[in-house]
C-alpha cells in the first residue's frame, strides 16, 4: 500500500499508512522522525527532514517500500551476472571491481552502465567481484567468488628453434629465436637452456615472455639450445628440439707482429704486457667501440684522426689454426679481425678475411697502402688478442687496425 501522490490526504490515513488505527493521535513532528518506529527510510517518498512536516509531504509515501541493493548471482565465460533490487531504484552506471588478492581489495575498477551480464576479463587466478554504484558509492553489492579451476594442461611445445649472429662481437655473440606455443589459459612464458659441447650440462640461460633471446658464448665453441614452453599455473610443455651454434675463433695478429709504441719504436706483439702504452688513432668521424657489429655500420671518404695513447687492458695468448696474410707477409692474423680498409673510395672496418686484391690500408706515416696478395695459412700459429682503452685503434707492422672486445662473462 502506499499513499496517494495526488489529492488530499488525511492524518487517518497517515495513520493506517504507518500501520494504526485511523484514529490514533498522531504528530506529525514525532513521525517525522520516526518516533512511531515505522518510517521506513528507502520509500522514494517521504517527509523532508524540516519539522513540522505538512501532510501534503506525505503523499506516495510507501511504507512498504524496499531498499535499492545490488546481487552478483554467478560468473560464466566472462560475464558476470547480477540483479538490482529495490522500490523506485533504477542506477544508470555501475562500476564492477575486482581483485585478485581477496576479498577487500585492492580493486581493479571498470565503469560501465547497469545492464547485466556485464563482460570482465577471463580469469586465470581466483578472483573477488563487487559491484558498486557509481553515482552512490553507499550502495554496493555482495562480494563474489570465482574460484578458477586447477589447470593441468600445460601448453604446446615451442617450434622453429633456430641460431644466427648475434648483435655484439660477431664471433661470439648468438641470437636465438622460436616460434610461439599456445595454452588453454595462456602462455606465461618460455624457459630457454644451453649447453657447451654434446656431453655438457643444460643450463637456463633465459625465462621470459619473449619468443627470442641474444646469448654469448666463449670462443671456438660448439653450443646446443633447446627451450619449452610455461603458463601461469606452473605447467611445463616439453623441451622442443635442439639447435646448435658454433662461435667464432678469437681474432688477433701472429707472434712477431711489430706493435708502435708511443715514441714511434716497435715491440713485438708477444713482449706486450697490460698497462704498456700504444700509439692510437682517434678517428674524427668514427664513434670509437669494441662491438664490431657497431663498427661495422661505420664508413667515411676520408680519414681524419688524431694520435693519442691509449693503454693495454688485457693480452693474452692463445693458438689459431687459420690466418689471412696479406701483401706476403705486411700483415697475418686470424679471418675474424677487424681491419681498417678502403674500398671504392670509402674507407671501414670489416674482417680482415674478406679483404681482396685491390682494398687499401692506412699505414703509419698516413700513406695509402694498396693490397697485392691475399692468402691463407692453415699452420697452427700463436696469436695475442690484444684490447686497448679507451681508444679501441693501434697500428701492426705500420698498419692502422682494430683491437679485440674481450669476451662477455659466460
Amino acid at each position: 500500500m502506499a499513499l496517494s501522490t495526488t489529492g488530499p490526504l488525511s492524518l487517518g490515513d497517515i495513520n493506517a499508512e504507518l500501520g494504526r488505527t485511523r484514529t490514533a493521535s498522531i504528530s506529525l513532528d514525532a513521525a517525522e522522525n520516526g518516533s512511531y518506529g515505522t518510517i521506513n527510510q528507502n520509500s522514494p517518498f517521504r517527509p523532508s527532514s524540516s519539522n513540522p512536516a505538512s501532510v501534503s509531504e506525505w503523499r506516495g509515501y510507501n511504507h512498504a517500500a524496499t531498499a535499492p541493493s545490488i546481487t552478483i548471482t554467478s560468473y560464466s565465460s566472462g560475464n558476470l551476472y547480477f540483479t538490482i533490487a529495490g522500490t523506485g531504484y533504477s542506477p544508470s552506471t555501475l562500476t564492477v571491481k575486482a581483485s585478485t588478492t581477496s576479498a577487500t581489495g585492492p580493486w581493479a575498477n571498470s565503469t560501465a552502465g547497469s545492464n547485466s551480464p556485464r563482460g570482465v576479463s577471463i580469469p586465470t587466478v581466483t578472483t573477488w567481484y563487487m559491484i558498486e554504484d557509481a553515482l552512490n558509492t553507499s550502495i554496493f553489492s555482495n562480494v563474489y567468488q570465482f574460484v578458477v579451476a586447477n589447470d593441468t594442461t600445460p601448453p604446446s611445445i615451442p617450434t622453429g628453434l633456430y641460431c644466427n649472429d648475434g648483435d655484439g662481437e660477431s664471433t661470439t655473440s648468438i641470437f636465438i629465436g622460436w616460434n610461439a606455443s599456445t595454452d588453454n589459459k595462456g602462455v606465461e612464458g618460455y624457459n630457454l637452456q644451453r649447453k657447451a659441447g654434446a656431453n655438457g650440462t643444460w643450463v637456463t640461460r633465459y625465462s621470459g615472455p619473449n619468443t627470442f633471446y641474444y646469448d654469448t658464448g666463449s670462443y671456438n665453441t660448439l653450443y646446443y639450445f633447446q627451450v619449452r614452453a610455461y603458463d601461469a599455473a606452473g605447467n611445463y610443455s616439453n623441451f622442443s628440439s635442439s639447435a646448435s651454434w658454433r662461435t667464432g675463433e678469437i681474432v688477433c695478429f701472429v707472434e712477431g707482429t711489430l706493435i708502435t709504441l708511443p715514441d714511434g719504436s716497435q715491440k713485438p706483439i708477444e713482449k706486450l704486457k697490460i698497462n704498456d702504452l700504444l700509439l692510437s688513432a682517434e678517428i674524427e668521424t668514427l664513434n670509437d667501440t669494441n662491438e664490431v657489429a657497431k663498427l661495422y655500420k661505420w664508413s667515411c671518404d676520408y680519414v681524419a684522426e688524431n694520435r693519442i695513447i691509449a693503454p693495454i687492458t688485457n693480452i693474452e695468448p692463445k693458438i689459431a689454426y687459420k690466418t689471412i696474410i696479406l701483401n706476403n707477409g705486411l700483415l697475418e692474423a686470424t679471418p675474424f679481425h677487424s681491419q681498417l680498409i678502403q674500398r671504392e673510395g670509402i674507407w671501414k672496418f670489416i674482417p680482415i678475411g674478406e679483404v681482396v686484391v685491390g682494398d687499401k690500408l692506412y699505414g703509419l706515416s698516413k700513406e695509402i697502402i694498396p693490397i697485392t696478395s691475399v692468402s691463407v695459412n692453415f699452420e697452427e700459429r700463436k696469436i695475442y688478442p690484444l684490447t686497448l682503452s679507451p681508444s679501441h685503434t693501434y697500428f701492426a707492422n705500420g698498419v692502422l687496425t682494430h683491437n679485440i672486445k674481450p669476451p662477455d662473462p659466460v
